[in-house]
């Protein structure tokens, strides 16, 4: 059984999208962030405990758990927790310590050796049996004998799995359907009751409400990785020379801080994408459609693996995909909910949502391909008088896409849809700020028009902040970076408050010279005591950023103006070169 196991499960996929790219899983393993789970009436609710050994695991109170469940979102490293364990069993006591300072979180192998024999099942191998028995008959017995030793093997393990306490690692609850009847478990017959079981599911499987809490005597939840930047780095040391690790894992941090996408990475499916793009230098563009594309096809091919690609892609991101075509009426369901739940729900409901707007939007239809593909997510909530279903996206940024995508092909909704959102809610120019930033990337063309009417209602804000004004200019510069990523040139964003820094200075230049007629507010502060920080923001910039000139001759709206630093040149009535540090402040009536 332990040579089964050393062939079947020691190597991982390191890439979603590429099945034949796998390394030793000992050599990519990362341990995870594990968090308890306590029993409420009618709900399981997160606590702040961090699990570190099987043996919290396994015990409660130094009470054994017989049906322990270990929860996680799609990519969170279920499978290869459970791929891990087996093998540790495998070693025994002196098997794998990593040298690193993961080597105490789930390195109590001796809490592993109590059990005499450790029984790995895949549940999407066997979605029409229940009894646990005949299924690992079917997937290990008959994986290791012959058919005429079989018999003797069956009765040998039976009688194991009476009288001596072994562990069955039930591997995706959420792929098994079982034989149709009363069943919503898999089960050991009554003989077998010295028996542990392990079992991994998505939340949904546990929230759908017939699974019942007396059958889960303990819960846990996955959250992904607990140290992403150095799984990070060990990924890119199997795809990259060994000379070029260091100084490309450095410009991959800065790209992570950059493009904000570190929540992303404590998904190891979401790191694995992001991380094999990056090498493959798909992340050299800075775009986070491109991204966000790349996550939307990893999740696809989880429940449906077909293959095929677009004669006539929606956007030209969508050229090199294999598995949105085929999803492709999915995607558009899903995205229309998206958009509706976010502009037309009230915002109680926009995040976390019922039944009703699934069927409303027809995904109740594609329900189960959406929660096994894990875009959706549902868990079970508690109230006085019953628990209820509730769903919700994998994560807020992939709903935000989703509507983006929505709104790139009907551009109807800006007009209608949107106009009433933004003058509804006042602050609501702000609250869409990634919605706009994907649309930049997807449709320029259409961004340009939100732009404008963010701006106006930015404008009519008479309780407006200064730190609102700086989340705007920064909200339309992440914008004019995401289109120059995605080819777009010519970008005609909306923009009257400035705030020009080092590290903006070449991309927010560009904004400003289709914008100087409307400015309202300028302010530079250059900090001359360190070189600017980033010179080159977009790819598509090449001009030097020693040096800024602003010309201010067409600013007749312009109220405001703070100039604080030196090398600024301000063309106007007069030219003036400031040589010298400065600190210059004009406003409105003392110019």
């Amino acid at each position: 059984m332990k040579k089964l196991y050393s062939n079947k499960l020691n190597y991982v996929t390191i890439s979603p999208l590429d099945d034949y790219s796998d390394e030793k899983l000992r050599d990519v393993y990362m341990a995870p962030k594990m968090m308890a789970m306590r029993k409420d009436k009618k709900a399981f609710l997160k606590t702040e405990k961090q699990v570190n050994t099987y043996k919290e695991v396994f015990l409660t109170d130094n009470t054994v758990n017989p049906r322990i469940f270990i929860q996680g979102e799609a990519g969170s490293g279920k499978t290869t927790f459970l791929a891990k364990l087996a093998l540790d069993w495998c070693k025994g006591v002196h098997g794998y310590i990593a040298s690193d300072n993961s080597a105490p979180i789930f390195a109590d192998l001796d809490a592993l050796q109590c059990y005499e024999f450790v029984f790995h099942i895949t549940l999407r191998n066997s979605v029409n049996q229940f009894d646990i028995y005949t299924m690992i008959k079917k997937q290990i017995m008959d994986s290791i004998y012959t058919p005429t030793d079989r018999e003797k093997a069956y009765e040998l393990v039976s009688e194991i799995m009476k009288h001596q306490r072994c562990l069955i690692l039930l591997d995706g609850l959420d792929e098994w359907t079982g034989p149709g009847d009363q069943h919503n478990l898999p089960t050991l017959v009554v003989d077998h009751i010295k028996c542990v079981m392990l079992i991994s599911t998505r939340p949904w499987k546990l929230a759908d409400g017939k699974v019942k809490h007396s059958d889960i005597d303990a819960l846990f939840q996955l959250e992904g990785i607990n140290e992403p930047l150095a799984l990070s780095k060990t990924i890119l040391s199997r795809l990259i020379d060994k000379e070029e690790l260091e100084i490309t894992f450095s410009a991959f941090t800065l790209y992570v801080d950059k493009q904000k996408l570190g929540e992303l990475l404590s998904s190891p499916m979401m790191l694995s994408a992001i991380v094999c793009s990056y090498a493959d230098g798909i992340e050299l563009k800075g775009s986070k459609c491109e991204i966000y594309i790349l996550l939307v096809e990893s999740l696809f091919k989880k429940a449906n693996s077909d293959k095929s690609t677009f004669t006539h892609p929606p956007f030209p991101l969508f050229t090199r995909t294999e598995h949105i075509q085929p999803n492709v009426e999915n995607l558009n369901r899903l995205a229309e909910m998206a958009f509706h739940l976010l502009f037309v729900n009230e915002r109680e409901n926009a995040i976390v949502f019922s039944i009703t707007e699934l069927k409303k939007f027809k995904i109740d239809e594609i329900k189960d391909f959406a929660l096994k593909s894990g875009i959706l997510s549902a868990q079970r909530t508690a109230s006085a008088l019953r628990s209820t279903l509730s769903f919700m996206f994998i994560h807020l940024s992939m709903q935000e896409f989703l509507a983006a995508y929505h709104i790139a092909r009907n551009a109807n909704r800006i007009d209608g849809i949107i106009s009433i959102y933004l003058n509804r809610h006042p602050k609501a120019y702000l609250d869409i700020s990634q919605v706009f930033i994907f649309l930049c990337g997807l449709d320029i063309s259409y961004a340009e028009k939100l732009s404008r009417m963010m701006h106006e209602r930015h404008a009519s804000d008479t309780n407006e902040s200064s730190n609102n004004k700086n989340m705007c200019n920064g909200i339309v510069l992440a914008g004019y970076r995401e289109a120059n990523a995605n080819g777009y040139s010519d970008i005609s964003l909306k923009l009257s408050h400035f705030f020009f820094v080092e590290d903006n200075i070449i991309d927010l230049h560009k904004i400003w010279k289709n914008n100087a007629a409307n400015a309202i507010e300028l302010d530079v502060y250059i900090d001359d005591t360190k070189p600017f920080s980033n010179r080159r923001i977009s790819p598509a910039n090449d001009e030097c950023a020693s040096q800024i000139t602003i010309d201010l001759q067409s600013c007749l709206e312009l109220t405001q103006l703070t100039l604080n630093g030196r090398s600024i040149l301000i063309k106007g009535k007069y030219t003036i070169w400031f040589f010298c540090r400065i600190c210059f402040r004009c406003v409105q009536g003392n110019r």
